[in-house]
């Protein structure tokens, strides 16, 4: 009997040394799960966070917490804590920001989402997209970029809205086909080209996805062989409808962009969905500009055809090069520094939308 219980308290020893890296792995998978779950609901909390709740969100950055917009760059929590009190709690009381595709890979959460509300009095709606990165194994964010087009603010705004207006007609009239431009202007053939699919779709999506960002003068017509025949195309300007009418959008674009480029930072691809943040620099039509942004780009479901993309960015970016509308931009940017920005160095007094001269 002895021997009996001697063998049986070996074997039970054995197996319990066995099972504890199991157990171990299986707590570890469970961590992870939860970590995943939280960073996609903090994600979420911290953009359609509200007038009520910024207080609660706060302890989700960190002190050295890095947040950049089209207009502001704030860094620190003492600042951050300001900009988010004197932008959703006293200039837009009643803002509301509604996610709508998001990603989570690694450390790096993305999401696109709509934004509506007031800005001082002012009503406005805009489109955007975000990127959030959190510190390693943790709940917290140390990065945060927000993009969308101050222009869709500009252009409810007396004084402003002309001159947003009238860079848009300009634009429109320079890249998109199927505007009916009140200025004369040449348009290239359209281009048709036959789809192809490849191997190894996850890596493969990672590969068309920056093609598609990158995109410049001497390679655009690479990418028309992924555009899926319902494709569609999204910047703070046009909207595009079909993959030959996107040929020709681009034969126009780089017409007069020829060394227009855009570099990829941060990229992710998951379920069919890649996101990447760059820089784009170069000349449109002659006028020189650089500008951050941040696009999106949906994939028929296992495959490296496009069925959909937008570009996020700031047209203001591209304004400032223009002489004719940089004032308007610089009055903008002053007004919305002067309202939201805890150190920006404004005039004393009550702040009131820019006007210009005519």
């Amino acid at each position: 009997m002895r021997n009996f219980i001697k063998a049986f308290a070996i074997i039970a020893g054995i197996v319990g040394v066995l099972m504890s890296p199991a157990c171990s792995k299986d707590d570890s998978n469970d961590d992870s799960i939860k970590l995943y779950q939280e960073r996609l609901e903090i994600g979420r909390a911290l953009l359609e966070v509200q007038a009520p709740n910024v207080d609660e969100i706060l302890p989700y950055y960190t002190d050295d917490i890095e947040y950049h917009d089209p207009i502001v760059n704030i860094y620190g929590i003492q600042d951050m804590t300001a900009f988010l009190n004197q932008l959703i709690i006293g200039a837009s009381p009643n803002l509301v920001t509604i996610v709508e595709d998001e990603t989570l890979i690694g450390d790096i959460y993305s999401a696109t989402w709509i934004m509506s509300g007031d800005f001082l009095g002012v009503p406005y709606q805009a489109k955007g997209i975000s990127i959030f990165k959190f510190m390693p194994n943790s709940t917290q964010v140390y990065y945060q970029r927000d993009y969308y087009s101050e222009g869709d603010i500009m252009a409810t705004i007396p004084g402003l809205d002309q001159a947003i207006e009238g860079f848009r007609t300009y634009y429109k009239c320079a890249v998109d086909p199927t505007f009916d431009c009140p200025f004369p202007s040449s348009s290239p053939n359209p281009l048709n080209n036959q789809l192809r699919s490849q191997d190894q779709i996850s890596s493969d999506q990672l590969l068309v996805g920056r093609q598609l960002v990158e995109i410049n003068a001497g390679n655009w017509t690479n990418v028309l062989p992924y555009l899926a025949s319902n494709y569609e195309y999204h910047d703070p300007i046009v909207n595009i409808y079909g993959p030959d009418t996107m040929g020709m959008f681009l034969g126009r674009l780089f017409a007069g962009s020829s060394d227009l480029y855009t570099v990829v930072e941060d990229e992710t691809v998951i379920d069919d969905i890649y996101m990447a943040t760059w820089t784009m620099s170069g000349e449109f039509n002659g006028a020189p500009f650089s500008a951050p942004g941040m696009s999106i780009v949906k994939f028929v479901e296992g495959t490296t055809q496009s069925y959909y993309s937008r570009d996020y960015y700031t047209e203001g970016d591209v304004m400032l090069g223009v002489p004719e509308l940089s004032d308007a931009v610089l009055g903008f940017r002053h007004y919305y520094r002067s309202a939201v920005y805890p150190t920006y160095d404004s005039v004393p007094g009550r702040v009131s939308p820019p006007m210009l001269v005519p």
